[in-house]
């Protein structure tokens, strides 16, 4: 026998609740309409301002899990948001230390920065780890005009211009910096 139970997800949770608002039926009626206990349907109802203020990546999940330490988490994320918006590279040992670092300023004293809390913590915000590619990121175009005009000026003297030859794609890249970066995913 089928089990009675099921398990919505927050995407099928909204979408009764838009249904419901674009509806003249009662809550009662709506709920034997859609075939789901009334209880149940006062609930995900009551849930609706939790869920509208939280931020949910992931609209297939069924429960919203809350981290014991919302305040570590806040105060990482939007250092992660800071450091992707100025190119840092961010390893899984920076988020380990950064999030210590966070929970000693905040006082959270039994905070341990574990494999598993940062797992959790990656997948709540939806956050992947891939190595980036090309050098689109360390690009500085403010220096590149002053690099044509000076450096760029002093070789080209030493040269004949017959010898002068174009190298476009070339690069030259540090094997000690963070070979994977943590990424938001889309």
């Amino acid at each position: 026998m089928a089990s009675k139970r099921k398990n919505l997800s927050f995407a099928e949770k909204n979408e009764l609740i838009e249904k419901f608002q674009n509806s003249n039926f009662s809550k009662a009626a709506f709920a034997k309409a859609n075939s789901i206990p009334r209880m149940t349907f006062n609930n995900i109802l009551a849930a609706k301002l939790c869920s509208s203020n939280a931020q949910i990546c992931d609209q297939e999940r069924k429960r919203q899990r809350l981290s014991p330490y919302e305040n570590v988490d806040k105060a990482l994320l939007s250092w992660i948001k800071y450091a992707r918006s100025q190119n840092a590279p961010i390893s899984w040992n920076v988020l380990k230390e950064k999030s210590l670092e966070f929970a000693n300023e905040l006082g959270e004293s039994s905070f341990v920065a574990s494999n598993g809390w940062l797992q959790r913590f990656n997948s709540r915000h939806n956050l992947s780890f891939k190595k980036l590619c090309g050098e689109a990121t360390d690009f500085d175009s403010s220096s590149l005009k002053e690099w044509k005009d000076v450096v760029l000026r002093d070789i080209l003297e030493r040269y004949e211009s017959a010898n002068v030859f174009n190298v476009d794609e070339c690069g030259f890249f540090l094997s000690d910096l963070a070979r994977q970066n943590s990424l938001f995913q889309r």
